[in-house]
């Protein structure tokens, strides 16, 4: 099996795996959102902390999936493959062998361990788990995962097409689909095919904070691309008028809806003057 990469981005998976967290309290939501944003920051021992954290006073089963996938990922990230498969069993014995995440980490682990055969084994369970699954929208969300997987974790962009495009078919009407394709044409640099599926999930209603804050980051991130520089001085020089135009309509939107980002209020009051 090819190397499988630790996914950085764990932020967006867990939120299609992890999407029904009903039923954890305000405080173990913020320390949960805490814990992906540093598993995204590949800081996995602070991450592990906070997980650990969780696990004294967050109780509800979708909490105990939560902060042990995390643990899982934490420790995955500091090539502890045996003890991330331990955490990862826990959380499959919790969820009778339901938890995709949980089965990825235990994959990656395998993996981690050179036990190619076993990988390639449990990675099987996922497909399996997502073809048979008689709820719908659960096997949309499934697809989708399996599309995150496909494309961030295993750089096969085809494939993962193809999974989103079968969760696109189940539920045409869920525009995070939609923006998820948007992001396998982004990270193939299809910038004009990325943005085509943002803006078609803005029109079907897509509107809010999230959406605008994945547009602006992308925005910036193909002109970082375009001119080989992420210095905002170099980049603001370099940019034609029309950019700029494009890039401060997204950061201004973003801000109006509430986003709170230091490295982008930087941006917009360098660039947007």
């Amino acid at each position: 099996m090819k190397n499988m990469l630790l996914f950085s981005t764990a932020l967006f998976l867990y939120s299609h795996v992890l999407a029904q967290t009903f039923t954890m309290n305000k405080s173990c939501r913020e320390q949960n959102q805490v814990g992906m944003n540093q598993l995204k920051e590949k800081k996995y021992e602070e991450a592990l902390q906070t997980f650990s954290q969780m696990e004294n006073s967050c109780n509800t089963k979708d909490a105990k999936e939560a902060w042990g996938v995390g643990k899982a990922e934490a420790l995955n990230g500091q090539n502890k493959y045996e003890e991330a498969i331990q955490e990862s069993d826990k959380v499959l014995k919790l969820t009778k062998g339901t938890s995709l995440m949980a089965l990825f980490q235990k994959a990656i682990a395998q993996n981690g361990l050179q036990q190619p055969e076993a990988a390639s084994s449990t990675f099987a369970q996922m497909m399996s788990l997502t073809e048979k699954n008689k709820n719908t929208k659960e096997r949309a969300s499934n697809y989708a995962i399996m599309a995150a997987v496909q494309s961030h974790q295993l750089n096969k962009p085809d494939s993962g097409h193809f999974y989103i495009e079968k969760a696109i078919a189940i539920q045409p009407d869920n525009p995070d689909f939609i923006v998820q394709k948007g992001d396998i044409f982004f990270e193939e640099k299809k910038y004009d095919e990325a943005f085509a599926q943002y803006d078609k999930a803005v029109q079907m209603g897509k509107a809010d904070q999230e959406m605008y804050t994945i547009r602006s980051n992308a925005r910036l991130k193909m002109l970082q691309d375009k001119y080989g520089t992420t210095d905002v001085q170099e980049l603001r020089g370099k940019m034609s008028a029309t950019e700029k135009e494009q890039l401060c309509a997204e950061l201004t939107k973003a801000i109006s809806l509430g986003q709170r980002d230091m490295k982008q209020d930087m941006v917009a009051s360098l660039i947007c003057k």
